[in-house]
């Protein structure tokens, strides 16, 4: 049955064209893929070498004025020596982003945070939203890459390649000779399937392969080789539930188009339909502000406690009696510091608050998504692109590290009074990224959830299928 299926597939033109179409789908996707992570690279690059040239520009000037060759600057946000001051802007640290071997399969989240960010003292939005994320009507419409192409295009072409397994040859007048032999019909359309549905799915894969080769993706690496593995079960696991969608659905023995119509509204209600109505629900039950309306919170936020802190200082220094320069430098200077650090920590207040509603969205999004097929394997294919909110979580987390003991660097040596010398920028601290792996027990859990339940649906729809069969006899 598979020889002559073959043969019929050889001198069948649309099995080329489909064959073409998963070519080029997979080549634009790859290419665009390579482009961003090229593109995140350089502006990596740029902001780490920004970061050498001001830490040697700032060490050079105060061994000047050390060295007593130098004045330092009257105003204290420019003084070289003043702590706060340099670790809030000269001296800010690159914490970076590092892709993962297969970076260019998927976008994921890495279109909504910066390659880098540029971590100082204060409040963490000085940094998380510093700057600006991808143009707003690309992340609107999506961007094409190899995900896209499995999660949407790929059910649509298995759809045009099996609809009319069985309805097509009934309507032929073939059938009856198939349902005359000895072999059952279940292992007959089974092959058949198997042929149409391996030829687009094998026809990926080595696209994908290739191209990642071609692209030099570090594919010799044990993650490496991991990750395409599970990449490629998940491919064939989500493939197989649409080609088992295909026979139920003939196994209802109504004709070619009304298979047609009911396959193509199956992919409209998985693909479409349910993930939006997912995350409508999430978005409803625990509503959360946008980015735009976070950054007004916060920077209202730092508005209000700069206001205060002014009526703060007036009122401290008119107790106190603080009038002139003399009497007023030190204690002014303390006082400023404790009402800084009570603002920054009313921005991060409202910070938490819409992280807090984001992850319970996202909690609820992950259980919800159990429901539908093409939300699991997008999140696992961004997980296997390094890409997934497992691997972003984890980042972000190291980076709130980084910044809080970036912050304690500064923050005790202005509470003590300490000015910086040249010698305290070679023991700044810096940040070391370390990529989470893609089996993090986050991720890996994702990935056994995605793989059950595909192959769950995959062998219940078999069931199905069997019983139609045998009932139509």
């Amino acid at each position: 049955m598979l020889g002559c299926e073959w043969r019929l597939a050889r001198s069948d033109a649309g099995t080329w064209l489909a064959v073409l179409l998963v070519l080029a789908c997979v080549a634009y996707a790859l290419f665009n893929g390579q482009q961003r992570v090229a593109e995140r690279s350089a502006s990596v690059g740029i902001a780490l070498a920004d970061q050498t040239e001001r830490l040697q520009g700032l060490r050079q000037q105060l061994i000047e004025i050390e060295a007593g060759r130098a004045k330092p600057p009257s105003q204290p946000w420019r003084d070289p020596s003043n702590p706060i001051g340099v670790g809030r802007g000269s001296a800010a640290a690159i914490a970076h982003w590092s892709d993962a071997p297969l970076a260019a399969t998927a976008v994921g989240l890495a279109d909504l945070y910066p390659a880098s960010f540029r971590v100082g003292v204060g409040s963490r939005d000085r940094f998380l939203f510093s700057d600006e994320i991808a143009n707003p009507l690309q992340l609107a419409t999506g961007s094409f890459d190899l995900v896209f192409v499995v999660v949407y295009l790929l059910p649509l072409l298995l759809v045009a390649l099996s609809y009319n397994v069985m309805s097509g040859e009934r309507e032929q007048g073939t059938w009856a000779l198939t349902a005359a032999s000895s072999a059952p019909p279940l292992p007959i359309l089974l092959a058949k399937l198997l042929l149409r549905g391996g030829i687009a799915v094998a026809a990926l894969l080595l696209f994908t392969a290739a191209g990642l080769w071609l692209q030099g993706a570090p594919l010799a690496s044990a993650e490496a080789v991991g990750a395409f593995a599970a990449w490629g079960l998940t491919l064939l696991l989500y493939a197989g539930f649409w080609l088992a969608l295909a026979l139920w659905v003939n196994s209802w023995h109504f004709s070619s188009a009304f298979n047609a119509l009911a396959l193509v509204m199956a992919w409209v209600l998985l693909v479409v339909l349910l993930p939006a109505l997912i995350s409508a629900t999430a978005q409803a039950l625990y509503p959360a502000p946008s980015r735009a309306e976070v950054v007004l919170a916060v920077r209202e936020a730092a508005v209000d406690a700069d206001r205060d802190r002014a009526a703060e200082q007036a009122r401290f220094s008119a107790e106190h009696g603080l009038t002139t320069p003399a009497n007023a430098g030190a204690a002014n200077e303390r006082h400023a510091l404790l009402l800084t650090l009570a603002a920054d920590r009313r921005a991060d207040a409202v910070l938490s608050q819409h992280e807090a509603l984001v992850r319970q969205q996202r909690a609820l999004t992950d259980r919800l998504g159990l429901l539908s097929p093409a939300l699991l394997v997008n999140d696992t294919l961004s997980e296997l692109g390094g890409n997934g909110h497992s691997q972003w979580d984890a980042y972000l987390g190291r980076v709130d590290a980084f910044h809080t003991q970036w912050q304690a660097f500064f923050v005790e040596r202005a509470q003590a009074g300490l000015r910086l010398g040249s010698a305290d920028i070679e023991r700044l601290p810096r940040y070391d990224e370390v990529r989470a792996s893609i089996w993090a027990p986050g991720a890996a859990q994702r990935m056994l959830s995605t793989w059950a339940v595909l192959a769950l649906a995959l062998l219940g729809l078999m069931v199905l299928a069997r019983r139609g069969l045998m009932r139509a006899g």
